[in-house]
């Protein structure tokens, strides 16, 4: 007897140090549906035109061009700088005019400057000393200064909501979105090197979205942009349990005038759309009719909608809320928090250990008259850490 208590003892301590180790190692968020949004990284400084980018000559310091062949690009890699022939007088460059070319003999030289006509005779060795004066004005005798390092963040939440940046975990600047849902976030208090960045926001009603999170290399004197960072609808039930053939109200908030997917996990995926109105909000009334009885079944959301070139753009799935279907376990349904701290952690799952393999009524989640995997499924689904 002593042998065999022995041998428990033994066995549920390895389970816990297994299922701590497996717990221990994923990310908090490992518990909620993966978002699938791709997102963009362009990179302005590395003399590669990508997505998003007018230029990249590498240097993009957007001084002063001579010709449209010397220009140079913006700091931001989204515009030139000052040129002859931008058909922009820069007076403080030394130009007399700019009809928008490099081409001599209408009214306006290659190199900015008024001329004559009849065209004047050819110059004076004197006139070409001078013109080359005025030409080396143009640099001044100085370096231009070097593009900072420099990251931005470019994507969609929900209106007028405050967007969280973090930076390898740390909040580094919050941000608000625009009326359209649109952000963005800028800052040069950054060092080169491997960094994972990671966004996520609240929508009018308190409900907050899955944090989103890229890793990617910041690069020196550069100006590397994340685009596409779309975060997925926020998502709640009007209940958690309800009974057959009775409308399950799902509901949140997104980007205004956008198409909303829900899919019902059950033994087939059940999809609806809905679309949000001004202010982003949604609202699905699903038939509960569609799936089984006493069960449980899970819903999550996502957005699609059309970009300002005409693109589709799709965000990723929100975390998945799980819902139960009939009454015999109405009203006896069981939060995983089981020491009711408002969290889901190793505290929890210590005493679901405890009462492991037992008929519990502290840790029998699902009601079905044992602790076992079923109920650590359920509890490692509602995960916070």
């Amino acid at each position: 007897m002593r042998l065999r208590h022995a041998q428990n003892f033994v066995l549920s301590r390895a389970l816990f140090l297994a299922l701590v180790l497996f717990i221990g190692g994923l990310p908090v968020n490992v518990f909620a549906d993966d978002a699938i949004t791709m997102v963009r990284i362009s990179i302005c400084g590395n003399s590669i035109v990508e997505s998003g980018e007018l230029c990249d000559g590498g240097a993009n310091n957007g001084r002063y061009g001579l010709s449209i062949a010397e220009r140079y690009c913006g700091s931001t890699c989204k515009s030139w700088g000052p040129y002859c022939g931008d058909f922009i007088l820069q007076t403080t460059q030394g130009e007399e005019c700019d009809d928008g070319n490099n081409i001599a003999g209408d009214r306006c030289s290659a190199s900015c400057k008024t001329e004559s006509l009849p065209p004047p005779p050819p110059p004076t060795p004197s006139g070409a000393g001078g013109g080359g004066g005025v030409a080396g004005g143009f640099q001044g005798g100085s370096v231009a200064p070097q593009v900072p390092t420099k990251v931005v963040v470019e994507g969609k939440a929900y209106p007028n909501a405050d967007v969280h940046i973090l930076k390898d975990g740390d909040v580094v600047g919050i941000v608000k979105a625009n009326a359209q849902a649109n952000f963005y976030f800028g800052t040069t208090e950054v060092t080169p090197g491997v960094a994972t960045f990671g966004f996520w926001a609240q929508d009018m009603n308190g409900l907050k979205s899955i944090s989103f999170n890229t890793t990617f290399q910041v690069v020196q004197n550069a100006v590397t942009t994340i685009s596409g960072a779309l975060l997925p609808p926020t998502i709640a039930l009007e209940k958690k349990v309800v009974k057959k053939g009775e409308l399950l109200n799902i509901f949140g908030q997104s980007a205004p005038e956008s198409t909303i997917f829900t899919n019902v996990n059950s033994e087939e995926t059940i999809t609806q759309e809905a679309l949000t109105d001004q202010l982003g909000l949604w609202k699905i009334a699903f038939d509960t009719n569609k799936i089984k009885e006493e069960e449980f079944h899970t819903v999550k959301a996502m957005f699609e909608s059309r970009g300002a070139s005409g693109s589709v753009l799709r965000s990723g799935f929100s975390q998945a809320l799980s819902f139960y279907v009939g009454e015999k376990n109405a009203g006896k349904t069981r939060s995983a928090d089981l020491n009711n701290d408002g969290k889901v952690n190793l505290v929890d799952f210590s005493i679901l250990l405890f009462h492991w393999g037992k008929a519990s009524d502290v840790a029998d989640l699902n009601n079905d008259g044992k602790v076992n995997l079923t109920d650590f499924s359920i509890m490692v689904f509602h995960w916070t850490g």
